[in-house]
């Protein structure tokens, strides 16, 4: 079964989605005396020194490590893979605060009585490399994350830049809530932004694949592969 790539081409250059005013991707040819790593430039291999900010460069997955004091390294979360998955579209709304956010109650209502162990909530189903920075971006109401790590939802995608909004004195209540930080912390949880959900793809339920690269920190560049379930019994 083919699966759906839903993760962005990350590049060397602008030509990336970007949030947070974080520095465009570079990748150079790593040069040391007559040696230099590039064959376009006459050396016999490529070999590039790779400058990535994954928070915001593109599709990645953060531990709680992003917000906690305590080391939780994104490369020792994983004990597998796979997951059965559950996609679905929820457009940002208008709050009461006057803020556009995905609201508590919608995320209630597209869960239903069926807990997956990954959610993808997309905002949209225009796919685009977003200039998210300064922008403003739609976030979640931390009330929603609160219900989702009641409910044991382990994984958390969206194609947003952040679940919290992009100004917030520091505050991160939504990755809080998600996490349950400081008071029952879930360490085995994950949060996967920017994710690149293909229009045509629907919603329904998926098996999902993470992939992410073994690194000592808080995130990772991800790739993130989808293979639709069927119904057998149907």
């Amino acid at each position: 079964m083919e699966g759906i790539n839903c993760s962005f081409h990350v590049q060397s250059g602008e030509d990336n989605p970007n949030a947070f005013h974080l520095p465009h991707p570079e990748f150079k040819p790593f040069h040391i005396g007559d040696f230099i790593g590039s064959t376009m430039e006459g050396g016999s291999v490529n070999c590039a020194i790779l400058h990535v900010a994954p928070h915001g460069n593109g599709t990645h997955t953060e531990s709680v490590w992003h917000i906690s004091k305590a080391e939780f390294p994104i490369s020792q979360v994983f004990e597998r893979w796979h997951f059965v998955c559950k996609l679905v579209t929820i457009l940002p709304t208008l709050n009461e605060s006057g803020v556009i956010s995905i609201s508590a109650k919608e995320i209630a209502n597209a869960l239903d009585d069926f807990t997956p162990e990954a959610l993808i909530i997309r905002s949209t189903r225009k796919s685009a490399k977003t200039m998210w920075s300064g922008n403003n971006p739609p976030a979640f109401e931390p009330e929603g994350m609160a219900f989702l790590a009641q409910r044991g939802i382990r994984h958390l995608l969206t194609d947003l830049p952040s679940i919290d909004p992009e100004i917030d004195g520091g505050a991160l209540s939504a990755h809080h809530a998600f996490w349950q930080y400081p008071e029952n912390t879930r360490c085995n949880a994950t949060i996967t932004e920017m994710l690149n959900v293909p229009e045509d793809v629907a919603d329904g339920l998926y098996l999902i694949q993470f992939g992410i690269a073994p690194l000592h920190s808080d995130a990772s560049p991800s790739m993130i592969t989808l293979y639709p379930l069927k119904d057998i019994n149907t």
